[in-house]
């Protein structure tokens, strides 16, 4: 009877204990998500909150003074030294209005200053904000003579305009901070539920973000060819804003506001059917990257979503496909788990993994089959069917839309002979390897020698003077020409496109970040690189480190390789035949590489002395901390 008050009082200490800690945690997130939501009302919008709320609207022949000069004319408005948010142009035109701005105002320290400003305020929308957040004596804006007859008025406010992005961000920052230090021992265990929903979280806000516009690489074409393909059967219906994205009409905006307003424009223009086409009943081979973004887009578009809605559901789709992809690669893989979620964690890879691009695609299950290849080879039972095939697979299907990284399925031909169970099937197994490395080298080489052999004249869709034919010609002819072009390319830049903010930090046409999120982030990587090996408990012989040595060796032949035949694929297709450069090659091409090259720090002498939960745990809140502050500067700020 007595030992079992004691497990009874046991139970209910442990469900006291219990309750205290989910009530902490409960007050906790309602203080953060408090504490987020002051942020973004006061703190971040400091001036206009501690300055008088207003609207003023003028018409431009109420100006203070007018004048005219060269074709243009300016309008000056005196406003005393009001802080001044925002000030909107209204207008009805047929063409986009041009401005310049100058606007003379108070600093900090009571002293008047200028600064000059240029706007180009779209059509469609009929208005455009411009960012002031200053205390205004005198606000002039000029336009053309033309322009001055269709605007209508400008406006001034200051006004907060609350940033719902900015606000996740902080309250899943500091959430996620919290939960990891405090809960450590949960969470540190599962290194691959701590990357999912770091890379959900902020995958999510770099779409929020977005709004509506496409910021990754040419990312309006992708969406096109995803949306295409969405459409089942072989016709395919074009709406109103989906032909405005193809024919690339959107407006762009430059303000929270301008961008909230491009949103309703295009869900409020009707979602008629403009245009069909016929398409190819299957989807292509090389387009079969798009599948996720095409699930979200037909799902969106079933269930009767906005235009906006449908967009932002085929972004999520794609990151909820690769993020699970990479999730999959760190929970069954026993080496590298860490540096996994480090690569799958960076600044670039987030913001592709949350964009229409199959390059997502391309980098995740590359990372798959890459991750259960070094599983396998450094497995000392024998070769297992399930995990080979999954990984093989992954390569193959990876590689679908770039061929130029299946090199790395010749990762295979070194696994040692004591993996197979005969001679026969290893001969088998690697002659299956050889034959699917040249049916995907066919993939890209047969319509290039289609090319050349029947003479057409092949190159950048957008022109110039590009020949496929013409180039093949020039490299055959000059050899050590061609080599010692490549042979420069790589060398000058094998640095800033493996460590460099242009691939670690890049955001397309949103920019590129080399402050202090991008440092965190390299330092965590490299660091990551050169410990992550060491964490794992077995201390491995004289034959495991040989066999570890060899996949070194013949791994950086491959990145080798597969970096020339990226250059080489640039060459043909966007430089001008006999150029001295190659064009072309985004630092982005680089990221499949990127885990491959971790393979080669791999050692056992440098090892970590913290606990394995608390050196996941630390990685993990570098990277959120890294890659949040890069977002927030690129996206946010």
């Amino acid at each position: 009877m007595k030992k079992q008050e004691s497990r009874r009082m046991k139970k209910i200490k442990q469900i006291l204990q219990n309750k205290k800690k989910y009530l902490r945690d409960l007050f906790v997130i309602l203080g953060i998500i408090m504490f987020a939501f002051l942020a973004e009302h006061i703190l971040l919008q400091w001036n206009s909150f501690k300055n008088e709320k207003f609207e003023q609207t003028y018409s431009l022949d109420s100006a203070d003074e007018i004048t005219n000069k060269w074709g243009q004319r300016t309008y000056s408005f005196n406003l005393d030294g009001r802080y001044v948010s925002s000030a909107y142009l209204n207008f009805q035109s047929d063409t986009d209005i041009e401005s310049e701005i100058s606007i003379i105002y108070f600093d900090g320290y009571g002293n008047k200053e200028e600064k000059e400003l240029t706007d180009t305020a779209s059509h469609l929308l009929g208005k455009s904000a411009i960012p002031v957040n200053a205390r205004v004596q005198q606000f002039s804006i000029k336009i053309s003579y033309a322009d001055a007859e269709v605007c209508d008025s400008v406006q001034f406010v200051n006004r907060i305009v609350f940033h719902w992005a900015r606000f996740l961000l902080l309250v899943i920052g500091l959430s996620l901070g919290y939960m990891f230090v405090f809960h450590g021992d949960f969470w540190g265990k599962k290194p691959e539920w701590m990357y999912a929903i770091i890379s959900i979280a902020l995958g999510t806000v770099i779409i929020l973000s977005a709004h509506h516009s496409f910021d990754s690489w040419d990312e309006q074409i992708h969406f096109h060819t995803a949306y295409t393909d969405s459409w089942l059967g072989n016709k395919v219906a074009y709406t109103n804003p989906a032909m405005a994205n193809a024919e690339m009409k959107v407006p762009t905006g430059d303000t929270v506001e301008e961008e909230q307003w491009i949103g309703q424009w295009l869900n409020s223009v009707k979602d008629e059917v403009v245009l069909t086409s016929e398409k190819g009943r299957f989807i292509k081979y090389n387009e079969r990257a798009y599948l996720p973004q095409i699930l979200g887009l037909g799902l969106g578009r079933k269930l009767g979503f906005s235009y906006v809605a449908t967009v932002f559901l085929g972004k999520f789709f794609n990151l909820l496909f690769c993020t699970a992809v990479v999730a999959c690669a760190i929970r069954f893989s026993k080496y590298g788990k860490r540096t996994l979620m480090c690569v799958g964690l960076l600044p670039t890879t987030v913001f592709l993994f949350s964009s229409f691009t199959y390059d997502a695609f391309v980098i995740a299950l590359l990372m798959l089959g890459i991750s259960l290849f070094v599983t396998e080879y450094l497995s000392e039972e024998k070769i297992q069917t399930k995990r080979t095939m999954v990984s093989i697979l992954a390569m193959v299907v990876g590689c679908f839309s770039k061929a130029v990284y299946i090199p790395f399925l010749a990762l295979y031909w070194i696994m040692p002979k004591d993996k197979f169970y005969s001679r026969r099937q290893k001969n088998l197994f690697k002659a299956g390897i050889f034959v699917l490395l040249i049916l995907m080298f066919a993939s890209f080489i047969l319509p290039l020698i289609g090319n050349v052999t029947s003479g057409a004249e092949v190159g950048d869709y957008r022109g110039g003077d590009t020949s496929q034919t013409s180039q093949l010609a020039m490299i055959l002819g000059y050899p050590l020409t061609y080599t010692g072009v490549l042979l420069k390319s790589l060398g000058t830049t094998f640095v800033s496109y493996f460590i460099g903010s242009k691939v670690l930090a890049n955001f397309a046409y949103r920019g590129i970040y080399d402050g202090i999120g991008y440092f965190v982030v390299l330092l965590t990587m490299v660091f990551t690189f050169v410990t992550d090996f060491g964490m794992t408990d077995k201390i491995f012989d004289a034959q495991m480190k040989r066999k570890i040595s060899i996949m070194k060796i013949w791994n950086g032949i491959l990145i080798f390789g597969t970096a020339c035949l990226v250059w080489t694929a640039l060459y043909l297709d966007f430089t001008p035949v006999g150029s001295m450069v190659i064009n072309g090659v985004s630092p982005r091409y680089y990221l499949p590489l990127i885990f491959p090259l971790s393979l080669i720090f791999m050692n056992q002498k440098v090892r970590c002395s913290f606990k394995l939960e608390t050196y996941q745990t630390l990685i993990a809140i570098l990277m959120l901390f890294g890659t949040g502050v890069t977002i927030y500067c690129l996206m946010l700020a």
